[in-house]
């Protein structure tokens, strides 16, 4: 599948080099544009548009790891916005800039012990008029055997 724009959410998380690499990929042959977007969460303890310096260096590293990443040579945009909620932040940022795919990655995420994704993903798989590509890096150690079909009645070996 090809886009001919694709928003792509960093966050600093090592599977972020998969996510950028996936959506590049949908989008290098018709050479669409890539909007690389960081989403700095503001506490409502502070004014929205508050000047958080170490949020803000943090997020312009990531941004140029992500560009890098990319390996595209033009059409990339790399963004930075401040927001309460992610989740709402990404699909407003589909909406205003007529995005045809988001490309959301994560880790193993674990809350209380359980597998969670948390908030914002459920929100923009729910929320997003456009297509999203949900990247979960696989669970380390986890990988089940693989099976070679034997060929007599769908029973597998292994």
């Amino acid at each position: 599948m090809q886009f001919n724009n694709v928003l792509v959410l960093v966050t600093g998380a090592s599977s972020d080099t998969t996510a950028v690499d996936y959506a590049a990929s949908l989008v290098r042959e018709v050479r669409g544009r890539l909007i690389i977007l960081y989403v700095i969460r503001v506490d409502r303890s502070l004014p929205l548009d508050a000047e958080i310096p170490e949020q803000i260096e943090h997020a312009e590293q990531v941004l140029k790891r992500a560009e890098m990443t990319s390996q595209l040579q033009r059409n990339v945009e790399a963004e930075m916005l401040q927001a309460r909620d992610i989740g709402s932040a990404v699909v407003h940022e589909t909406a205003v800039r007529d995005v045809d795919a988001v490309v959301i990655s994560t880790e193993y995420p674990m809350k209380n012990g359980r597998y969670s994704l948390g908030n914002d993903i459920p929100y923009v798989l729910e929320f997003a008029a456009c297509n999203v590509v949900l990247v979960r890096e696989a669970l380390a150690g986890a990988r089940p055997e693989r099976r070679q079909l034997t060929g007599r009645s769908g029973t597998a070996s292994g």
